[in-house]
């Protein structure tokens, strides 16, 4: 709006850098002429590849169109850009949609209803200058949001995880088969003086990708 009004001020003999100052706008948007945008027109094919990427797509149509090309070199003997076939293929509306990826279904559910009844820990790095990279274990109650223990070390083992867990565990006074501990996969998790050290304090690890639901003690 404000160069097309500006470009009536000049029309009307006001000076170009005057009105394009007051306006706020450069002096070049006033000195270009708009021109009508043309829909892009393609020359006609001059090669046979068209018609047979054409032909092949259709008589072919659940290939793609890595082996349309494929198929057009061996039977043309030329070297045929893949990118051209895709571009052919596409415009004529020859390319078949991709089957959606079924969503990653979850092994079960774990339905929280009290306190001390699932916790999980994770393990981050945080950057401390003193010592550079340090790892934070932490574990959080997942009824009430309440961290329940953490430690930061310069080493991320299982000796690490165990002490974060057991001093978490004897600050609330986890009794055997009361707690169940979540996890992802790390190595420190999933090792095997972990594990031994959860089964001796009575506590069921529930590590990434296992089944949900929790069982009866």
């Amino acid at each position: 709006m404000r160069v097309a009004r500006s470009r009536d001020l000049v029309a009307e003999g006001y000076p170009l850098s005057a009105v394009a100052r007051a306006a706020r706008i450069s002096r070049q948007a006033l000195y270009r002429t708009p021109k009508p945008r043309r829909s892009p027109q393609r020359r006609p094919p001059a090669d046979p590849v068209e018609p047979a990427i054409v032909e092949f797509a259709k008589e072919n149509q659940i290939d793609g169109y890595r082996m349309v090309t494929a198929f057009l070199r061996r039977k043309l003997g030329v070297a045929v850009n893949r990118k051209r076939v895709l571009r052919v293929m596409r415009e004529r509306e020859l390319i078949q949609r991709r089957r959606p990826l079924e969503r990653r279904k979850r092994p079960g559910f774990f339905r929280v209803e009290r306190p001390r009844q699932l916790w999980q820990l994770d393990m981050t790095s945080v950057w401390v200058a003193e010592h550079g990279w340090c790892y934070l274990n932490a574990i959080i109650d997942c009824c009430t949001r309440e961290l329940v223990g953490w430690s930061l070390e310069l080493r991320c083992r299982a000796d690490e995880a165990i002490a974060v867990v057991e001093r978490a565990a004897a600050a609330h006074g986890i009794q055997a088969g009361e707690l169940t501990l979540g996890s992802d996969n790390g190595s420190a998790f999933t090792a095997r003086r972990f594990r031994a050290r959860l089964a001796e304090l009575g506590i069921r690890h529930h590590p990434l990708g296992a089944p949900s639901r929790p069982t009866e003690p």
